[in-house]
């Protein structure tokens, strides 16, 4: 079956969409061929779609098996408003309301069934399964199967029995971070036959990142209190190591007339919900969370994500962090660290880890994510890298990093144009500044060479722009110079 006018009216009538996202499209001509398929597409990039909507033309049931109940339900909730028939089977649910939804899937009018992997693993479960036969099955959060994720689950494991029992049914793993090894893991785990992959752009250009060392939490709470007033009454998500920081952390909040809601496993299932349902609709906008929050959180208007602590692995602060500006417009990360985070979050490791190979890929991952808070290039550049994504250049002009280098390479061009005299052009000035002359005439120059940091054309671009913003100005026979500095009025 290829996905044709049929698509593409299923997917308008359905999904209210009149265009695909990219890679979304040949995903879904795959599976509805029968090809299996591994999709890392980034937060926001549309993963739920790939498989709902050959949910809907298949036919029968589509199984998808998801980690939080509380993400399954909101999935549930979002495809019965849509016209598509869904369920969800959970060990919360009464013996009456599990036997009247299998009685829905024996009729066959269960278009898409959640579940988690610990029922997947259940004999009397894959009993039902034989008999209804799924069409699909859609693994969400693939990297929790893998042991060098970030999130590795021991219940993810047992799902290769998927393709011992159905060997011709086609899956589909979806996950928004998963590094090249993981990918490798996933395919091997789900036992794939030949999967096409598509790995979809890392890169969330809308995203201003900003990395503080900061030991002290006074000085964490008076810096979040800062950026939260300049998005009064905007969402925000503050992620805290623990119940107990999350709790200290929306109550000092509170203390400053600032309504923040706390989030954590230790609430129960009810307050949990509330504190979510708020957050959505927007009657709460700051939440104070463990790791727990966020997890297929459908919110596109966060306009900023905190780490109050830093992450144990970098691929969760990637799918942390991305949960701020869905929409496409410009939103911020802000992550504190300190060396005693770091500290304590070693011995976490060191005591939570059953086994050395365990304990030995952790701290692999933290010893990244501390390098990539200490490291002096890019954050962009750096962050992609760690998905096997080049960046096209070598500063991103939105972060910590390259701001200060923006300010600092300002102040040395304007510094070295005042101590060049005669007459030049952007090209030699960007020669003389950054020691790329190739003429005697200029080495002896103070200005030569004061810029030697920055690539040549990373500096023309900059004159260029100085003079853009009449920052600098031509005058004669193209020599530059400083714009005038504005008198004072005594």
């Amino acid at each position: 079956m290829k996905a044709d006018d049929t698509c593409q009216k299923t997917l308008e009538a359905f999904f209210g969409h009149t265009t695909f996202r990219p890679n979304q499209e040949k995903i879904v001509e795959d599976l509805l061929a029968g090809r299996d398929v591994l999709a890392v597409m980034a937060t926001g990039g549309g993963k739920s779609l790939c498989y709902q909507l050959p949910a809907v033309l298949l036919g029968g049931t589509t199984v998808v098996v998801s980690p939080l109940i509380a993400l399954m339900k909101d999935q549930v909730d979002d495809m019965n408003r849509q016209g598509i028939s869904a369920a969800l089977l959970t060990s919360n649910q009464t013996y009456d309301q599990r036997k009247a939804i299998e009685a829905e899937l024996h009729d066959g009018s269960i278009t898409i069934l959640y579940v988690s992997p610990e029922r997947l693993s259940l004999p009397a479960f894959q009993e039902l399964l034989r008999t209804i036969n799924p069409k699909l099955f859609a693994i969400d959060e693939a990297h929790c199967i893998s042991q060098w994720g970030h999130q590795f689950r021991k219940d993810y494991r047992s799902l290769s029995l998927i393709r011992d029992l159905f060997p011709h049914t086609p899956i589909i793993a979806l996950t928004a971070t998963a590094t090249e090894e993981v990918r490798e893991d996933i395919i091997a785990q789900l036992h794939m036959r030949s999967p096409n992959r598509y790995v979809g752009g890392f890169d969330r250009e809308n995203i201003t990142y900003t990395v503080l060392n900061e030991k002290r939490e006074s000085e964490r709470i008076r810096l979040l209190a800062l950026l939260i007033s300049r998005y009064y009454r905007r969402s925000g998500i503050i992620y805290c190591r623990s119940r107990k920081s999350a709790d200290e952390i929306a109550a000092e909040l509170r203390r400053r007339d600032i309504r923040a809601l706390a989030y954590h496993a230790g609430l129960s299932g009810n307050d949990r919900s509330r504190i979510q349902d708020s957050f959505l609709r927007g009657r709460t906008h700051i939440i104070c969370a463990t790791v727990a929050f966020g997890m297929g959180i459908d919110k596109p208007d966060v306009r900023f994500v905190v780490h109050f602590h830093p992450p144990k692995d970098i691929e969760s602060f990637y799918q942390e962090s991305g949960r701020a500006g869905r929409d496409g417009k410009p939103a911020e990360s802000l992550l504190f660290y300190s060396n005693q985070d770091f500290a304590i979050s070693r011995k976490l490791i060191e005591k939570e880890c059953t086994s050395q190979t365990d304990l030995q890929v952790r701290l692999k991952k933290l010893d990244l994510m501390h390098a990539w808070c200490t490291s002096t290039t890019c954050r962009r550049r750096s962050l992609l890298e760690v998905f096997g994504e080049a960046y096209p250049e070598i500063s991103c002009g939105n972060c910590d990093i390259c701001r200060s280098a923006a300010i600092n390479l300002e102040d040395r061009i304007h510094k070295g144009i005042e101590s060049i005299s005669g007459r030049f052009g952007v090209d030699t000035a960007a020669a003389i500044l950054t020691g790329s002359s190739k003429t005697d005439a200029h080495s002896h120059l103070p200005a030569f060479g004061i810029a030697s940091k920055w690539p040549e054309d990373e500096v023309k671009r900059s004159i260029h722009a100085l003079i853009r913003d009449k920052k600098l100005m031509l005058s004669g026979n193209m020599r530059v110079k400083t714009a005038p500095k504005k008198k004072r009025r005594g």
